[in-house]
């Protein structure tokens, strides 16, 4: 049996806003369910070896520039699992690479978590910070003189244009985030969640999965062509990337986000349509292993269309290891859970499993 057969792929795929949700075929609510995200063992990839050393590396120069600065935010650090979540999904980053990428996902995190309550005002510095074209550094908070410092590590490395885009789509999400924190706050008051659709559309963007693309190419010393990125295929395979990575953030951190009171794509599908918790897991899984299946279609079209050209080949490889590294990551770090107690007789078990 072939991947594609051993998925239910006739839930929607939520293409745009006028896609339509119909409630799936799902088990009645037991006791407790073992719920899966699905992967091609193609897509696997092990852990970077460098990844303890670079946790090691992040933590001290967070540490040294002040972003760590407390018993609370060293907690953080270790509940984030640094090492697995830069280095799983880039597996064959060198060490100078993975250097920056590390340290930049580790700051990224303590940066959203800040921002996503509270505007802190830097945006248009940031974004100049992360281009990496500015001599002098930046006065201010530890979190700007550290994109500061990032940007100009990856400048001697990638072409201007290249950090052009990367800053541009920080930029981006910063904006997604703010929006997504407004939602949030209109929940907390109204406790009406948004629509499906709606929420997904927010967190394709807001996880913060388009800046990450860019450092594919940082870790194959490879920049993609103009002609490559204005591809609707390739901005195609980059959309079903985020919604993967959405996905998986929500059904991975469901209880964090319903202690929080944040919207979760689990809570909108349970609300929406009636539906019980367990039920609303099993259908993000669908949704996920679904896109799954969607991604190698787009895939086999784009590298035809390009005639299977190697570096391309790879970059889109490469997309597929930081989705899986992802899911890995958020299977295993304390940040999450990979079991939420639904009610007082109900459990779901979340895992991962690779199906040739």
């Amino acid at each position: 049996m072939t991947y594609s057969q051993n998925v239910n792929t006739t839930l929607p795929l939520f293409p745009g806003s006028q896609a339509l949700l119909l409630k799936p075929d799902v088990p009645d609510s037991s006791t407790s369910q073992n719920i899966l995200l699905t992967y091609p063992r193609t897509w696997t990839t092990p852990l970077n070896p460098l990844a303890h050393e670079m946790q090691n590396k992040a933590f001290s120069w967070l540490k040294a520039r002040g972003v760590i600065h407390d018993s609370v935010t060293e907690k953080k650090f270790i509940k984030l699992s640094v090492g697995e979540y830069a280095n799983w999904p880039f597996p064959y980053a060198d060490a100078a690479r993975a250097e920056i990428i590390t340290k930049f996902l580790a700051l990224w995190i303590f940066y959203d978590d800040i921002i996503e309550e509270q505007d802190d005002g830097q945006l248009h510095c940031i974004h100049q910070a992360i281009q990496g074209q500015t001599q002098q550094s930046f006065q201010g908070s530890p979190h700007l003189q550290c994109w500061w410092e990032l940007g100009r590590a990856y400048a001697q490395l990638m072409s201007a244009n290249w950090c052009r885009r990367h800053a541009q789509r920080f930029y981006e999400w910063v904006l997604s985030v703010r929006a997504e924190s407004r939602v949030a706050q209109e929940f907390r008051q109204s406790r009406q969640y948004p629509s499906s659709i709606s929420h997904l559309d927010r967190r394709r963007m807001n996880i913060g999965m388009i800046p990450n693309i860019d450092f594919i190419e940082l870790q194959m010393n490879w920049e993609l062509p103009q002609e490559y990125l204005d591809d609707p295929l390739h901005q195609e395979l980059e959309n079903i990337s985020a919604e993967v990575v959405a996905m998986i953030n929500d059904f991975f951190g469901y209880s964090k986000d319903l202690h929080l009171k944040w919207c979760n794509l689990v809570s909108c599908l349970m609300e929406e349509f009636k539906i019980y918790p367990d039920e609303a897991f099993e259908w993000v899984a669908n949704l996920h292993n679904s896109r799954v299946i969607r991604f190698d279609q787009v895939a086999a079209e784009y590298l035809n269309r390009w005639d299977h050209r190697p570096q391309l080949a790879k970059w889109v490889q490469s997309l597929r290891f930081i989705m899986y590294g992802f899911s890995r990551w958020h299977s295993r770090a304390p940040r999450y859970c990979n079991q939420h107690q639904l009610t007082p007789h109900c459990r779901v078990y979340l895992g991962i499993e690779e199906v040739s």
